[in-house]
């Protein structure tokens, strides 16, 4: 006996279901259709469908909720379809960053243009990445998806380094929050 599928619903029409208020259950999402659709993420976080910038913040923020890693690829989820989507680098960028505390008990926090809001932690660890010479500060914002810091908040998190010493207990310089120390040192890409 063949087991029937559920018919293949539209993206939108699909999201249309997903709530709002909560945060939708994607690690519990595993469907089985896998498409790919011209919806691109270029390296300045701005979506693309089709070649036309997404401008509806909302529409980006709802479709950033779904966005999900499986393997080394990103997939815009539902409950019955994975839509394949590029993404030139991190999928979020870093805007803005806040802190409480100092020292090895400061807490700093990242916010995304998406919305998002963490801390950077073990949880949401920080890390950098050598592009053309440069270091490039990654926080790890949910289930293997990155936020790159933009020019600004890069450089307010650079008002936090700590030059390698003993309360460090580290030969390089880096960043505390929530006890941990991140150092500034390129790390390698698992993508």
């Amino acid at each position: 006996m063949s087991e029937e599928l559920p018919p293949a619903y539209g993206l939108l029409s699909e999201l249309s279901l997903v709530d709002a208020s909560a945060p939708p259950p994607i690690d519990r999402w595993n469907p089985e259709r896998r498409y790919p659709i011209d919806m691109i993420i270029n390296e300045k976080g701005e979506w693309f469908y089709q070649g036309s910038v997404i401008a509806r913040p909302r529409l980006v923020r709802l479709f950033a909720s779904v966005l999900k890693r499986i393997d080394e690829a990103y997939y815009l989820v539902t409950p019955s379809e994975a839509c394949q989507i590029d993404v030139a680098d991190a999928p979020f960028i870093g805007i803005g960053l806040t802190s409480r505390g100092s020292g090895r008990d400061q807490a700093l926090a990242l916010l995304t243009n998406v919305g998002d809001e963490v801390e950077i932690s073990v949880e949401h660890p920080l890390r950098f990445r050598e592009r053309a010479g440069v270091l490039i500060p990654y926080v790890q914002i949910r289930q293997g998806l990155e936020a790159k810091l933009n020019r600004n908040t890069y450089y307010d998190l650079m008002h936090y380094l700590n030059e390698p010493g003993a309360e460090t207990e580290s030969e390089l310089s880096g960043i505390w929050s929530k006890g941990m120390y991140f150092e500034i040192a390129p790390q390698d890409v698992d993508r």
